[in-house]
């Protein structure tokens, strides 16, 4: 006895319609990027920060490598509440932050100077 078998017809969906792309919006003035002179008068209340090419940076030392990693973890966790990340350097004894705004064209901010005013408030301070 021979059996036949039903195919179901296939379903099909129509194409995906794309998004029409959202306008613009504008920058923000926090993320635009500043001025040599702006950056130099800000970093005069930044204590041991400098301005070298696109970025703003501070080197930290420790008296341990584990201090400094847990300073890098401190600083990671107060830029994420800020939505804004630095580069962090972690090397034996030494941490490395650097910051530049990459969707203001990878150069220096507002923001930038706020989250490294941010990390100068900060009670958990270098070793030496």
């Amino acid at each position: 006895m021979a059996t036949t078998s039903k195919s179901k017809p296939k379903k099909t969906t129509p194409a995906a319609k794309k998004p029409a792309s959202a306008p613009k919006k504008p920058t923000p003035a926090a993320r635009k990027p500043m001025t040599d002179e702006a950056i130099a008068k800000a970093l005069k209340t930044l204590h041991g920060w400098s301005h070298e090419g696109d970025v703003i940076q501070k080197t930290f030392k420790f008296t341990t490598y584990l201090a400094g990693l847990a300073f890098a973890t401190t600083i990671g966790t107060l830029a994420e509440g800020f939505d804004h990340h630095p580069d962090i350097l972690i090397k034996w004894r030494k941490v490395t932050v650097s910051f530049s705004t990459h969707d203001a064209g990878d150069k220096v901010t507002a923001t930038d100077i706020k989250v490294a005013e941010a990390i100068e408030a900060m009670s958990y301070k270098p070793d030496f």
